[in-house]
């Protein structure tokens, strides 16, 4: 895990297969102490980010990526059980430098690459056992 919070700053630089990888690791590890609706707000301002975007084209989505960045400090933050906690610390570790990178270079395409690492995410986070 410490791999993938080193570099995903320099997340747009992965392979797809290091893209997978790193998502399939993260998700198994999420899947233990995380709830995919412990995450849904970020999930569905990503989701509406990238809608817009398919949509309008480049359209204004900063304002969206800073909200990702201060809802998952929030969700953090606001966790007691400390299991769940520092699997959301991981989480925010990850995506937050990815969304940094966002907000210093906002391009659909460094969204697109984003959107789908998360989704990816979620997906491995299901397939080994995290719920609702």
């Amino acid at each position: 895990m410490d791999k993938i919070k080193a570099t995903s700053k320099d997340f747009l630089k992965w392979t797809p297969q290091e893209r997978l990888q790193n998502a399939m690791e993260l998700g198994r590890y999420l899947s233990q102490n995380l709830k995919t609706n412990q995450i849904r707000r970020v999930l569905e301002t990503a989701r509406r980010v990238h809608l817009s975007l398919k949509r309008e084209g480049r359209g204004e989505f900063i304002d969206d990526v800073v909200k990702m960045r201060y809802l998952l400090a929030y969700a953090v933050g606001k966790e007691t059980n400390r299991y769940k906690k520092d699997a959301l610390k991981t989480l925010y570790d990850v995506l937050d430098p990815m969304l940094e990178v966002i907000m210093n270079n906002p391009t659909p395409e460094n969204f697109e690459v984003f959107y789908d690492f998360l989704q990816a995410v979620v997906a491995y986070h299901k397939f080994y056992g995290g719920g609702d």
